[in-house]
């Protein structure tokens, strides 16, 4: 879900989402994160004959690479028995978990009441539905696997059925697409919802794209997504030096002291001073670190406020003086160095 709350027509609510409103984006991913098609919902989808609408959306997504010989792996939302047929006849497998309430399922295995570790399955023309049942019950569908099992790769090994674990492993590859779109997001409150899917593609798709195959590619060298993006920017700004910070205002001298102006006036070679820029603080795991401005605190304290009103009321920030390192707001640090 791309955030939007504004007035459109395709806008999409979803209340099991952490962004319940928005446009909703359909996603094809490899099993390690990489974006392989992009699509956002618009209201109305084209249908293939004898095919649900989602599965109609996991032909479209995955049409490049029918008649391969994959696998596709998909969640409850599109699996369906007309699907793993058509699959089949693509020459392309599917697995996923499957809901109960699906037309055509095996009444004798969708209405078996099995104890926990116990399994039940039925097989035919090369489609399995299997039966699992763990914490509560859980249906798959694969077109790959029988009903065989293997211990999980884990601290604490269970005996769990293949598709299961085939399921698990490599359903990570969208959840991680998820959570590195997340990372250093630039989107914003907005009124334009056009600008806030171009974002979603450039940085969401293209720039995590792009760090995953650099990375693929050079073994010995690795990028990262805040130096991929700090290197988009350098480049259109047309910041050669990409070492040094960019000053969020003019920089200005402190006063030095009568002894350090007399000695450097006498000696040949000048020490060269210090310059004040604000700069970023760093992130903690992707999350902006904010700082009460010492101008503020300062400027409170001097007015009679209390050591905990003055914290309270103080501004945050989240830029410091490379030279002071200090917090500082924009018109605290302009006051303070000049």
């Amino acid at each position: 879900m791309v955030p939007f709350q504004g007035r459109l027509k395709i806008r999409q609510y979803n209340p099991g989402k952490s962004h319940k409103y928005g446009l909703k984006v359909y996603k094809a991913t490899t099993d390690d994160g990489y974006v392989w098609m992009y699509k956002v919902y618009t209201g109305q989808d084209p249908q293939i004959d004898n095919l649900d609408k989602p599965g109609s959306v996991v032909i479209e997504l995955c049409e490049e690479v029918l008649d391969t010989g994959r696998m596709i792996i998909v969640d409850n939302f599109y699996t369906s028995l007309p699907l793993s047929k058509y699959l089949l006849q693509r020459k392309t497998d599917l697995c996923g978990t499957l809901k109960k309430n699906r037309k055509n399922l095996p009444l004798y295995v969708k209405n078996k009441k099995l104890k926990r570790g116990e399994i039940i399955s039925a097989q035919r023309n090369n489609v399995t539905v299997l039966k699992w049942r763990d914490k509560r019950d859980v249906v798959m569908i694969s077109t790959f696997h029988a009903n065989e099992c293997a211990m999980s790769p884990r601290r604490n090994p269970k005996l769990k059925p293949k598709m299961i674990l085939e399921y698990s492993t490599r359903k990570k590859g969208i959840d991680l697409s998820d959570e590195l779109t997340t990372y250093y997001s630039p989107i914003r409150k907005s009124l334009s919802w056009y600008k806030k899917v171009a974002l979603d593609v450039l940085f969401g798709v293209a720039v995590i794209n792009s760090v995953y195959l650099y990375n693929k590619i050079y073994l010995n060298s690795k990028c990262t997504i805040l130096q991929e993006e700090t290197n988009i920017l350098n480049n259109v700004l047309h910041i050669k030096d990409k070492s040094q910070d960019v000053p969020l205002a003019v920089p200005q001298r402190r006063a030095e002291s009568t002894t350090a102006i007399a000695s450097s006036s006498r000696s040949p070679h000048p020490m060269p001073r210090t310059q004040h820029y604000l700069q970023e603080l760093e992130r903690n795991e992707g999350k902006l670190i904010r700082r009460r401005c010492v101008g503020c605190y300062e400027d409170l304290r001097s007015k009679g406020e209390t050591l905990k009103q003055a914290t309270k009321k103080a501004k945050k920030v989240s830029q410091r003086c490379t030279a002071c390192t200090k917090p500082y707001c924009l018109k605290c640090f302009q006051r303070a160095h000049n």
